[in-house]
């Protein structure tokens, strides 16, 4: 790698770089939250190297957490524990050049939490690293370099400190300006290694991933990876610094099986008891944010349909994880999908699926302290950096591919549907071209190993609040021990009591017939003579003399009264 100075700036020429088309961002062996699991890229900073792990996203300048962020803190295994960097270890950083040091009262998250910041800008030499070659480094980095933060829950209640700084994925422009005299120009990436020609376009190709389901994170920087794109992808011009699309509809559904709700689908969720929402509404793509930043109004209506309930102190909604349809619900086919306006598709529609099971994420400590399973969606925080304050973040681009070609002649940015964990692993690279590339896989099979269809009918969800189910099947009575031996002990009393009933019932009927008998000894002599004639089979019934009497069977039932009302039984003796 050799490095030469032209007028004032770094230029980077690697030897190999004829021999790569792309360059991968590897993902680290670590994730992080509060409020994920989120995966993160491994690069190092300075010289000698501090390896730090950021999350993927942003633009302009890229954040670090300096060593400063963390002291005298009572979390500090937690605080800056994606790695701290400390300037004072490196011979290669330039704290004087550009002279600006901020308090900022916004945020390190997209502006979707409020947040004390103090930082400054830093230029540090960053090493991408890439397994079996020379890594890629990049002179002169324009970091944004944070030395006190704290972040407010947002009742206010506590504060805590970042975890994670952040890897900016690019700008419009090519190097990142700073104004004075002369201009100090600090680089950024992808263009950067643009520039370098170690890559045929200023772009990158980002699938967040999801650490609960076992989906990789993927970036990479000239082109994109086709495995993690499924079907049409809508492109369109970027707005400035911001990746902004129509959002037309969000609804409800289930991709195979019975539907865990009470409907198969459900639509018109975006405008549900909110009639000053038009047809759309802008929404921002942004990795930074966490969440759905939705309208609140689409938030409870999302979730009026779900066992899950409002926390005001953290603005989300909790998983009710004791709910009986809970665990049905977030392992079944079930998603929230999302409509999009695509003027460069035939449809002109575009439709991202997101699995509930990747809309069940989890709280942790610093924010709350005993780990806590919840719903991504939060209305926007006031003042925030996008234009309408709807912002689409990590949680929906679990599901999401995403793509961004900063070229100031063609420059576009892209979105399409990411497939589920039963994927491709090895990568497929492919280069930024009119046309994507996608993969033939169905997104059905690339879920249908990690779902759990319903196959038999259950009480669905579908409740008319957040908090409570409508149709929960009440729970099911289940006996104590004692109880089934009572009704056992109860069914053998019933048995007996019926055998002895069947036997009264026989003796008395052999009584009345006796005394019939009785009766009919007289006629009986006189017609003696006769008896032997009959022509029908005789039947033997027991007299009140010794001598038996032969009648019919047809006399017998003809003569003899219907049975008597079987007496009540007896009470049983109780216990002495």
């Amino acid at each position: 790698m050799l490095f030469y100075p032209l007028l004032g700036q770094i230029v980077v020429f690697n030897l190999y770089s004829f021999s790569f088309a792309l360059v991968q961002i590897l993902p680290s062996s670590r994730s992080y939250g509060p409020d994920g699991p989120w995966q993160t890229v491994n690069v190092s900073f300075g010289n000698p190297p501090q390896f730090i792990q950021l999350l993927p996203g942003g633009i302009w300048a890229s954040t670090l957490l300096s060593d400063q962020v963390c002291k005298d803190n009572t979390e500090a295994q937690i605080c800056g524990s994606g790695g701290l960097y400390n300037p004072a270890d490196s011979s290669t950083v330039d704290q004087k050049t550009i002279q600006i040091r901020l308090p900022d009262p916004g945020s390190l998250d997209g502006s979707q939490s409020q947040a004390n910041v103090s930082w400054r800008q830093i230029m540090e030499t960053l090493q991408i690293p890439r397994p079996k070659y020379q890594p890629v480094v990049v002179q002169n980095f324009s970091i944004k370099l944070v030395d006190k933060a704290s972040i407010h829950l947002p009742d206010g209640s506590a504060d805590y400190r970042p975890q994670l700084g952040n890897l900016a994925l690019g700008a419009p422009d090519v190097k990142h300006v700073f104004g004075g005299s002369p201009e100090v120009n600090a680089s950024l990436i992808p263009a950067a290694i643009y520039q370098s020609g170690e890559i045929s376009t200023n772009s990158f190709g980002l699938h967040i991933g999801s650490v609960a389901m076992g989906i990789p994170l993927s970036l990479w920087l000239g082109g994109y990876d086709s495995s993690r794109l499924l079907g049409s992808v809508s492109s369109q011009p970027y707005s400035g610094d911001q990746l902004l699309i129509d959002l037309l509809e969000v609804g409800i559904g289930v991709d195979n099986g019975a539907s865990p709700f009470t409907f198969a689908q459900k639509q018109d969720l975006l405008r549900q008891g909110n009639a000053s929402i038009g047809d759309s509404i802008q929404v921002s793509l942004d990795p930074l944010a966490p969440y759905l930043h939705l309208p609140q109004s689409t938030c409870a209506a999302i979730a009026s349909y779900l066992p899950v309930s409002y926390q005001s102190k953290y603005r989300l909604y909790f998983w009710n994880t004791k709910d009986p349809h809970y665990e049905p619900l977030v392992k079944s086919p079930s998603f929230l999908s999302f409509t999009f306006r695509a003027p460069s598709l035939p449809q002109a529609k575009l439709i991202i699926k997101v699995p509930f099971q990747l809309l069940n994420l989890t709280l942790q400590a610093p924010m709350i302290d005993t780990p806590t399973q919840y719903f991504p969606c939060r209305s926007p925080q006031a003042g925030g950096t996008h234009p309408s304050g709807y912002a689409l973040g990590r949680a929906f681009l679990q599901a999401a591919f995403l793509a961004v070609n900063w070229d100031t002649n063609h420059g576009a940015w892209s979105l399409g549907q990411a497939p589920g964990p039963d994927t491709a692993t090895a990568p497929q690279q492919e280069q930024f071209s009119d046309i994507f590339k996608s993969s033939t896989a169905s997104w059905s099979d690339s879920w249908k190993g990690h779902w759990t269809p319903i196959e038999e009918k259950i009480s669905t969800v579908n409740s008319t609040s957040p908090t409570v189910p409508k149709d929960a099947a009440a729970p099911t009575a289940r006996l104590s021990a004692g109880a089934k031996a009572g009704i056992g002990v109860g069914c053998a009393a019933a048995l007996v009591a019926s055998i002895g009933l069947c036997f009264y019932r026989i003796r008395s009927r052999a009584r009345r017939a006796s005394q019939m008998a009785s009766q009919q000894a007289a006629e009986a002599k006189r017609i003696e003579e006769e008896k032997f004639q009959r022509a029908e089979i005789p039947f033997m019934v027991e007299a009140a003399d010794p001598e038996p009497v032969e009648m019919s069977h047809r006399e017998i039932f003809q003569e003899l009264p219907a049975s008597p009302p079987s007496p009540p039984p007896k009470p049983r003796p109780g216990p002495s």
